[in-house]
């Protein structure tokens, strides 16, 4: 009974937040247009490609849903090697499916950077 006592005073004292503004209609116009994009998640969690040990899962979660420990997780930094990407070719594909946008997830939830990071060493500056 304390618990929820404390529960409500906790919350009848807590600062309410304000929802935010939605964006206005001219900003908003053009994602209304869009529609249809591109969504790249690509990074470490490619070299398994949603199996590990016999086991099939989500592939940008593997390290997470299969556990895998992160030292052999990290290890896959030296086997990502994008020889063969092609920022073109991508392009070319969306734009012949119709896609407007294509937006890439440079840093996933595995902390892996496809940029040069001046914060980590977990980057792509440091593969093959």
């Amino acid at each position: 009974m304390s618990l929820i006592l404390l529960l409500v005073i906790s919350l009848w004292f807590c600062p309410v937040s304000m929802a935010r503004d939605f964006p206005d209609d001219n900003r908003m116009e053009w994602w209304r247009e869009a529609r249809f994009g591109m969504f790249i998640h690509w990074g470490l969690y490619s070299i398994p490609a949603g199996t590990w040990q016999d086991r099939t899962t989500h592939g940008e979660w593997i390290r997470q849903t299969a556990q895998i420990p992160i030292e052999v997780y990290d290890q896959f930094i030296s086997e990502f090697n994008p020889l063969k990407f092609d920022a073109n070719e991508w392009v070319r594909v969306a734009k012949a499916a119709g896609m407007k946008y294509i937006v890439l997830t440079s840093k996933h939830h595995d902390g892996f950077c496809l940029f040069n990071s001046n914060y980590t060493d977990f980057d792509i500056m440091n593969t093959p």
